[in-house]
């Protein structure tokens, strides 16, 4: 495991890059001496997938809604899974039964 103060070091070395295109172009161009390189694969990772900017005190507020909207889509979809004692038709909810005797169907259709 890395030492915290490797980490730090390695987190500093983030920040010396002003953009994510200047990151994008050092750690295409630099190969292996590149910051993905040096212990922080991930925060390039995050960086290039869901962040506009290397500015790492807007990450927090990004990640949280981020992860408030998997969330929110993570219940809405798998709800039957979790919770299996519901329905598990999802097109039940939104058909209701009584109502097609109302349905109007073309001849020879029924």
């Amino acid at each position: 495991m890395r030492r915290l103060a490797d980490a730090k070091q390695s987190w500093q070395e983030l920040q010396q890059y002003p953009s994510l295109a200047e990151l994008k172009e050092a750690v295409r161009l630099d190969g292996h001496i590149s910051a993905p390189n040096n212990g922080l694969r991930s925060a390039c990772w995050k960086a290039f997938l869901l962040f506009d900017n290397v500015d790492t005190a807007s990450w927090p507020r990004t990640l949280l809604s981020s992860r408030s909207a998997y969330n929110s889509l993570r219940l809405h979809f798998l709800r039957h899974i979790e919770n299996p004692e519901e329905q598990a038709d999802p097109l039940a909810e939104e058909t209701d039964v009584s109502s097609t005797s109302d349905v109007a169907f073309p001849l020879g259709v029924v």
